[in-house]
């Protein structure tokens, strides 16, 4: 029980240690940040408890094909992003003089209406979004804390967004590290025990290899399913690692890059503790196969393997990796949301009365939203990423990797990928769809790539009739364009 107390306080206590590391600058501000707290910090708000427990319990059920998503958040979500858009982005950013991913869009293709539109977008659909990610947090602490989920939920709210008002970006960043880190060893003390378990990395595969295939896992489950469960993997590694390139969250880390040489530094170790997170998960969650009963739920398959083989001591410090999941990606997430209501949606820097007011607004929408059993937040929670995805990520690319700058074209873009993406989700998705699907045999095609097909046709026609801002699209100075 004392391990317990002192383990639980210290990571708190670090917390707003590390939140105050922001404190005196400004919110929207990181200032020189080391390239390790940038690696782990995007890490973690890449990487949130849905990817831990919940894609590792679809690793019990699928087998090794998971490890393709790994690859592909390791390799397109991470290599790819620092090798052609993160320094590009940090150009961009220096060059607009923007603060915030929206403002980065909106002083690009020069649309200050594009700006409040999508600032709106960011503070609903990401606020909403945050309230999944607290209630995930709040129920794993209520395995272990003799407390109300309802009140756990506004005790990590709280605990959020203390950080926002504490931090802002700076401390933000230095908090994320701290829970990157966390996983990490959570992660890996996990692997250790499985790896015992079945007598190693090897001789687990070779055993997992025998046995008889399932209807997820029709191969077998050391290969690609066929069919529609192959598919499925596919496009999930897709949503998971190219629609990331355009969420705010992410854009925002690489406003606090120094310089390109600082790039090279970040990335190798940004995708060796990925591999280690994500792969490590998947790949211990295929081979609980071996030895865990059936698990009626994906779900309930990486809590019932840590009682499993963990020690009480264990178990603390794996949930703690958990809601450091949780948490790192509620503050980034909050962060931009916060960020939106108090200096996007205005027009102009944000005063502290402004962001307090912004944080009141997030802890309210988020931690109502979490105690709420209803369709339509539920659809916004499961459907916020690949929507934003497709609604930025054309605008986005076309700007700072080419120097496009078009606000019919981006207006065409954005509009077109937010609303056929909505549109797909009401006509397919099998929990919520409300619209009758004039196509059946289209219905297993990912939202994110219809929105994306969309808003990409949308971006053709916008630059096609706009012949001024073809003119005038130049963006990048001379001498200044990045050279990768």
């Amino acid at each position: 029980m004392l391990a317990d107390v002192l383990i639980w306080g210290g990571y708190i206590a670090l917390f707003i240690w590390l939140s105050r590391k922001g404190s005196g600058h400004d919110v929207m501000v990181s200032g020189r940040v080391g390239f390790g707290i940038q690696a782990f910090a995007y890490v973690a708000t890449y990487i949130s408890a849905v990817a831990l427990v919940g894609f590792g319990g679809l690793a019990y059920a699928y087998g090794m094909q998971m490890l393709l998503v790994a690859a592909g958040n390791v390799w397109l979500g991470t290599w790819i992003v620092y090798r052609y858009l993160a320094w590009p982005t940090r150009l961009c950013q220096r060059n607009l003089q923007a603060r915030t991913p929206v403002q980065l869009l909106a002083n690009g293709h020069r649309s200050p209406l594009l700006g409040r539109c999508l600032a709106l977008v960011f503070a609903v659909f990401l606020g909403v979004y945050a309230s999944a990610v607290i209630k995930g947090a709040a129920l794993l602490l209520a395995q272990i804390m003799p407390v109300p989920v309802w009140l756990l939920v506004w005790i990590v709210a709280l605990l959020v967004a203390a950080a926002i008002y504490m931090g802002g970006l700076r401390g933000v960043l230095y908090t994320e590290a701290m829970q990157g880190f966390v996983m990490l060893v959570g992660i890996c003390m996990l692997t250790v025990a499985v790896f015992d378990k079945v007598g190693g990395p090897l001789e687990g595969m070779a055993r997992l290899a025998e046995l008889a295939p399932t209807a997820t896992a029709n191969t077998g489950f050391v290969s690609l399913a066929d069919g529609g469960q192959g598919w499925f993997i596919i496009s999930l590694v897709i949503v998971t690692s190219v629609a990331v390139w355009a969420q705010p969250q992410m854009i925002q880390r690489h406003f606090a890059l120094n310089s390109a040489r600082q790039v090279n530094r970040i990335t190798p170790l940004a995708m060796l503790v990925l591999t280690v997170l994500v792969g490590g998960a998947y790949y211990v969650a295929s081979l609980a196969r071996l030895f865990m009963p059936e698990v009626a739920s994906p779900d309930d398959v990486m809590p019932a393997l840590v009682k499993m083989l963990l020690p009480d001591i264990g178990l603390q410090l794996f949930v703690l990796a958990i809601v450091s999941a949780s948490l790192s990606t509620a503050t980034a997430i909050f962060h931009i949301a916060v960020a939106a209501i108090a200096e996007d949606l205005p027009g102009r820097k944000t005063s502290r009365g402004m962001w307090v007011a912004g944080i009141v607004f997030c802890v309210l929408l988020s931690g109502g939203c979490a105690q709420i059993k209803g369709q339509i937040i539920a659809m916004l929670c499961t459907t916020s990423w690949s929507i934003v995805g497709s609604t930025v990520l054309v605008a986005y690319v076309a700007l700072v990797r080419f120097g496009k700058r078009s606000g019919l074209a981006a207006w065409c873009s954005c509009c077109a990928g937010f609303v056929s993406c909505m549109l797909w989700y009401l006509m397919t998705h099998p929990q919520f769809a409300i619209l009758p699907m004039p196509w059946p045999s289209l219905a297993t095609v990912p939202p994110f790539f219809v929105g994306f097909a969309f808003s990409l046709a949308g971006w053709g026609l916008g630059w096609a009739l706009d012949g001024e801002g073809r003119r005038n699209s130049s963006f990048w100075p001379a001498g200044m364009k990045p050279g990768m």
